[in-house]
């Protein structure tokens, strides 16, 4: 498998996954803020912000990303930076479809 085939396989399925976790941490914060919002009155500060299990997804793609590459046989370079352009067009893609949602 050449280079350019491994690079694009990399990006690729980061870009794919980044949409989804996008809109699923959005609802897991979501329903992590209505939740304070009815624990206001009883346990203030009880409840953080940012649910522990939107962060465990972040780390996981990130580590899946690099296993991946590994699997690729990409060095830690030419990860790091599909793992950045995977970002970045997982987010243009989120960005687009909510757009395209909200009219």
């Amino acid at each position: 498998m050449g280079l350019f085939l491994r690079l694009a396989t990399s990006t690729t399925l980061t870009a794919l996954a980044v949409p989804f976790y996008l809109r699923w941490s959005g609802q897991q914060v979501n329903q992590q803020l209505d939740k304070m919002q009815k624990a206001v009155h009883f346990t203030p500060g009880a409840e953080p912000p940012l649910p522990p299990v939107v962060v465990a997804g972040a780390v996981g793609i990130g580590i899946g990303h690099f296993v991946v590459g590994r699997l690729l046989r990409l060095g830690w370079l030419e990860a790091a930076a599909n793992l950045l352009l995977g970002l970045l067009l997982g987010v243009t893609v989120f960005i687009y479809r909510s757009e395209d949602e909200e009219v």
